[in-house]
């Protein structure tokens, strides 16, 4: 299936009726949330607006050639085609000389060149790419109710101290061979490498749906780097989707059913054994919000749910002191991007579940 494919199921799913078998998912329980309420221990307020600019980390002359971008070599080193690299396009939003921390935050896939791709995490809104050419996106606005802009607020993580960036396109594609994802994972993996100084004690990952599964394979590789292993990191999942015929991240086709899916619905996650997957855990924190809506029906495109021992017919939320896990009854979108696509109603309980909850679990531990 290629993007275009990809982009006609999504846009069928939406023309589809909601098909019912196999018993009925249970109702929310009597502890859960109404919808439209906000519980004021999750709330973070706004950070500053910025306009930053993006950059392809390859890009093209006047002639159609491509030429690897200053300071972004490490992604053409790792050998992905150019053709791949260049939609990738990364804006570095604070690089002081000294950081004690590193922050990385990924936008999901873009489907199709004509759907939008704004992203509650990064703060890019849906025509981010306006102002794109051959080389960069001189003018990408990162509004402030982000997790960045938000993040950056907090005074956690200084920016005078902290290096900072964003994928506004990671180009992770899920529909890619597993040798290209690797590929342009090991590029991901080398840059944020060679960020790293003497000082750096902390380094914090956050991405949703594909951009979830890249930074989760990014802290696989930063956790079995020996030379890091006086930094912690810290991870920051929303719906993080794998692809679970490639064995990525370890998913296999067992699914684990959301235990506050909506009525009528059949959200949950691929399951896969994570402790296999972090055989090296120390100063290793991750959090990941699943929902578990398939993207596309029919695609098997859906996020990854942790298990211990045997996977269980429905999940709960997890709680193993390095890792946590929490379902919620959101869309796949609105996971990602809370303050625009759910109902109006429905936004500020959403953004307590998602962003907010994500920075009350790090703020936790930091």
């Amino acid at each position: 299936m290629n993007r275009s494919s990809l982009a006609r199921a999504v846009a069928l799913w939406g023309a589809l009726p909601v098909l019912v078998c196999c018993g009925a998912p249970p109702p929310l329980s009597s502890t859960d949330p109404e919808p439209g309420t906000l519980e004021q221990a999750l709330t973070f307020p706004s950070g500053s607006t910025m306009t930053v600019h993006s950059r392809r980390v390859v890009y093209k002359d006047g002639s159609g050639g491509y030429h690897p971008a200053t300071g972004l070599e490490q992604f053409r080193a790792a050998g992905a085609p150019d053709a791949d690299l260049y939609p990738i396009r990364i804006a570095e939003v604070d690089t002081p000389a000294t950081r004690e921390a590193l922050v990385f935050v990924s936008a999901g896939q873009k489907v199709s060149s004509s759907s939008g791709h704004e992203n509650g995490l990064t703060g890019q809104v849906a025509d981010w790419e306006s102002s794109c050419d051959e080389v960069s996106c001189p003018n990408v606005s990162l509004d402030g109710r982000s997790l960045t802009m938000k993040l950056r607020a907090q005074g956690w993580f200084p920016p005078a101290t902290t290096w900072m960036a964003v994928a506004n396109d990671s180009n992770f594609d899920h529909l890619f061979d597993p040798a290209k994802k690797q590929q342009i994972l090991d590029g991901f993996v080398h840059w944020l490498e060679d960020q790293v100084r003497p000082e750096t004690r902390a380094i914090y990952l956050a991405g949703s749906s594909r951009g979830g599964c890249l930074v989760m394979r990014i802290a696989q590789a930063l956790r079995a780097n020996t030379a890091l292993d006086g930094v912690a990191v810290y991870v920051s999942s929303f719906d993080g989707i794998c692809k679970h015929s490639q064995s990525e991240l370890g998913t296999f086709g067992t699914k684990i059913n959301n235990p506050v899916r909506p009525w009528g619905t059949f959200y949950g996650g691929w399951a896969t054994d994570l402790t296999a997957q972090y055989p090296r855990r120390a100063l290793l924190h991750v959090y990941q919000v699943v929902g578990g809506q398939e993207v596309a029906p029919a695609t098997g495109i859906r996020a990854f749910s942790a298990y211990s021992g045997s996977p269980p017919k429905t999940g709960s939320n997890l709680d193993w002191g390095w890792y946590k896990q929490t379902w919620v009854r959101w869309k796949h979108k609105e996971i990602g991007n809370p303050y625009t696509e759910p109902s109006a109603a429905n936004r500020a309980q959403a953004t307590a579940e998602t962003i907010d909850a994500q920075l009350t679990w790090l703020g936790g531990l930091l």
